[in-house]
């Protein structure tokens, strides 16, 4: 008999799986097999004990524009945090926007 926690696990495992499938194609750095794994580990623990300050880098660390953030639910959701330019840039950050809800959506498509 598979313990209920131990369900909990596999279910938290499987989804870090998916978001992470999910994402590789929009961030490169998710094909390499250890920061696949990294990120993994990482969104599994987090559903296990979610707390607000959670969340990954999912570009370069040096611009840390794209993160995983926490959401509603124990789930997880993608967000820019790029820095506002010195001259401000609507069309920038319709794009932003729009990327942050098409790949969130993605997300929640695939890991469901």
């Amino acid at each position: 008999m598979i313990r209920r926690s131990d369900r909990r696990t596999a279910d938290h495992a499987r989804y870090a799986r998916q978001v992470v499938q999910a994402l590789a194609p929009h961030f490169g750095d998710l094909a390499d097999p250890t920061t696949a794994a990294t990120v993994e580990r990482s969104i599994t623990a987090y559903l296990a004990a979610p707390f607000d300050g959670w969340e990954v880098i999912l570009d370069s660390p040096a611009l840390a524009n794209w993160r995983l953030k926490p959401d509603t639910g124990h789930r997880i959701r993608v967000a820019c945090t790029r820095m506002p330019p010195r001259i401000p840039d609507a069309g920038q950050e319709q794009r932003d926007l729009e990327r942050e809800r098409a790949l969130t959506a993605l997300v929640q498509e695939q890991a469901s």
